[in-house]
């Protein structure tokens, strides 16, 4: 039901999501960059949550090749129109993807609209599809708790869960990925914080 729902509610605020999400922030491509280095120039990243297609775009013009993944097909046909690799409809609990066939997965702002009880199994889907030593960048919001609340691009609600840091990296952990690096900031005109990790699978390790 929260997924439908979150689909929903995406579909319906693509565009104007879009529009006042064009450009990626400094801190991130920071991120970016290290994501990158682990990933390397040859490596195929997944963009899980892909939405509108920024972080996606910027990775390709970093000449990487990129795949992305979203639930809202409306945040999908917003990508297409500033991505060039391809995108797929696709529920982050069940991947359609191989097994290690990525070397890097991107999830911004996404595992996020999942109810804590099922973040597990995302990650653990996540880890799967990541080839061993592959890198995972998550981006979550600090709080607590689990809420529906009104969307700021349009009259729908969204769904977030957030996290502590130990909370999050805890998570991580117990899926098998290594925290090699994590940042906490955002936050302006009192939004919420958001918290980014950068892991690495310990398959094989």
């Amino acid at each position: 039901m929260t997924n439908k729902r979150i689909q929903a509610a995406y579909d319906r605020i693509a565009a104007e999501y879009a529009a006042r999400n064009r450009d990626m922030r400094p801190g991130l491509v920071e991120l970016g960059q290290s994501f990158l280095r682990f990933v390397g120039p040859r490596g195929l990243v997944l963009d899980l949550g892909c939405g509108a297609g920024r972080d996606m775009a910027w990775m390709e013009a970093q000449g990487i090749a990129v795949v992305g993944a979203d639930l809202s097909a409306g945040m999908l046909a917003q990508a297409q129109a500033r991505v060039r690799g391809p995108l797929a409809q696709m529920d982050m609990r069940k991947l359609a993807f191989p097994t290690q066939c990525f070397q890097g997965v991107w999830c911004m702002a996404s595992l996020l609209h999942l109810p804590k009880s099922e973040a597990p199994v995302a990650l653990g889907e996540m880890r799967r599809v990541l080839t061993p030593g592959g890198a995972l960048v998550l981006g979550l919001q600090e709080g607590e708790g689990e809420v529906w609340e009104p969307s700021p691009y349009g009259p729908v609600d969204r769904f977030f869960a957030r996290y502590s840091p130990d909370e999050a990296a805890a998570l991580l952990g117990q899926a098998g990925l290594d925290v090699r690096e994590r940042s906490r900031g955002g936050g302006e005109a009192g939004g919420h914080l958001w918290l980014r990790f950068l892991a690495v699978s310990s398959q094989g390790a």
